[in-house]
């Protein structure tokens, strides 16, 4: 009689590569970016991400919609820091800075609920970074969903969103 081998079972990966979506990717490849398109479990937080796919915090880009008295814009940020809103009015000369509720979110940039996008031009607006992102060599950014990020060269995402740069963080309390 045959002994039978035990098959170990494999640990499921929580990261693996996926295809971008084809607007995402020719976004990328008018550019020439250097990417690395990442699937991973399903996630909500930044930490939640940064613990996930085992990288610092810092290198995760936190993104928020906000409104001025000019319309809406992006903020990128470091998920390590938090949106001082006082620096982003000096910084842009914004009167009036505030982050819509969610319902406002969705029907401005036409998403379901959940993450925004890192790239204003998927909605049509101005992008503005912090400072501190901008050191970063690579960083880990948005593709809207809560499964899909891509890991991007900073000088890259410069080059296709051409943001304006300016310092708007606070350390995160804590």
């Amino acid at each position: 009689m045959k002994k039978k081998k035990k098959q170990k079972k494999k640990k499921k990966k929580s990261v693996e590569s996926k295809p971008l979506p084809s607007r995402v990717r020719k976004l990328f490849d008018r550019a020439k970016a250097k990417y690395t398109a990442l699937s991973h479990r399903i996630v909500y937080t930044a930490f939640d991400l940064a613990a996930t796919l085992h990288i610092p915090l810092v290198d995760v880009v936190k993104t928020l919609l906000i409104k001025t008295e000019g319309g809406y814009a992006l903020v990128l940020l470091s998920a390590a820091h938090r949106l001082d809103i006082k620096k982003f009015s000096r910084a842009t000369g914004a009167k009036k800075v505030s982050i819509p509720p969610e319902k406002e979110i969705v029907r401005r940039c036409k998403i379901k609920k959940g993450p925004l996008a890192s790239f204003g031009s998927f909605y049509k607006l101005p992008v503005h970074i912090d400072r501190a992102l901008v050191k970063r060599k690579k960083a880990l950014f948005s593709l809207g969903s809560f499964q899909q990020s891509v890991l991007l060269p900073v000088k890259d995402f410069l080059t296709i969103e051409r943001p304006t740069i300016g310092v708007f963080h606070a350390r995160r309390k804590g």
